[in-house]
């Protein structure tokens, strides 16, 4: 027996096949961005055991790896690959996911962390379809107020205070 993705049209798993490329070089790409980012760090003191690029460069050579891996399986045309992006996600929640990262990056410095936060928070619920939108705002809140909290009088971090600045 043939299954679904067997009988599909030529021109329909190459159309899935570009979707699994365009994802792969963008992992590539932001693991670049990240990379290149990072070496603008300042290093640490000299006794620091792993000073603050540890974890950027982290980030990007685990985003530049699983692009990599995700650009071999796409060119080689391993149909699995377009069957599991397919599968487990669709094209609206990677958009909301998206723009929830772009937000949180443009608003930080405007709306300060807390306010990011549980916006990003609320998204990145909205893509995995959840459908308590008031719970999800009041829970995002909460767990912002608390790594604010966590972050800045715990360990003395100063993070972005913006439209909440003096309530916290």
């Amino acid at each position: 027996m043939r299954s679904d993705s067997d009988s599909a049209s030529p021109s329909r798993g190459a159309g899935r096949d570009r979707v699994a490329v365009a994802v792969a070089f963008a992992a590539i790409a932001l693991g670049g961005l990240v990379l290149v980012g990072s070496l603008s760090i300042e290093s640490g003191a000299g006794y620091d055991r792993i000073g603050p690029r540890f974890f950027p460069y982290l980030v990007a050579a685990g985003l530049l790896l699983s692009g990599g891996v995700l650009a071999a399986r796409a060119l080689r045309r391993e149909s699995s690959l377009a069957r599991e992006l397919r599968d487990a996600s669709s094209a609206s929640a990677l958009g909301i996911l998206g723009v929830a990262l772009v937000t949180s990056v443009l608003l930080l410095e405007r709306a300060g962390f807390i306010l990011t936060s549980t916006l990003l928070f609320w998204l990145v619920a909205r893509a995995f379809e959840s459908q308590r939108r008031v719970r999800d705002a009041v829970v995002g809140f909460v767990l912002s107020v608390f790594v604010y909290l966590a972050f800045t009088r715990g360990l003395g971090l100063d993070l972005p205070r913006g439209l909440l600045d003096g309530l916290f």
